[in-house]
């Protein structure tokens, strides 16, 4: 009995280390894409051939984690398909866009917050 509350236990923060992990490696990439002077040229040079839409896109919290959370689903790992164990690539990536564009936006307001 006592070896599988410990596997569960485990699970657990494997699984919390797993989201913690997945959030800030999308702020981080966010942060980076967003706001660094690296990214400056890139960010002028997408404004400038479509402002409406990568214009929008590479200056918004909210929108660009999305597609880092489906981007990193595709190339590191689905935290949603192994933890709800969802049967398609896709769907997992989705719900990943969400959670990843949820999480930064909840980080970047705890930043703004504690900036003022």
């Amino acid at each position: 009995m006592t070896q599988i509350k410990r596997a569960q236990n485990v699970t657990k923060i494997n699984f919390k280390m797993d989201l913690l992990v997945f959030i800030l490696v999308s702020y981080g990439i966010a942060n980076i894409m967003i706001y660094s002077s690296i990214f400056a040229k890139w960010r002028e040079f997408w404004n400038n051939v479509s402002p409406n839409f990568f214009g929008e896109l590479f200056s918004c919290m909210i929108c660009l984690p999305f597609w880092i959370g489906i981007f990193l689903s595709f190339t590191l790992f689905s935290i949603t398909g192994n933890y709800f164990n969802t049967p398609s690539l896709f769907i997992s990536a989705f719900f990943d866009g969400c959670l990843a564009s949820g999480g930064v936006w909840l980080v970047h307001n705890l930043q703004e917050k504690l900036e003022r």
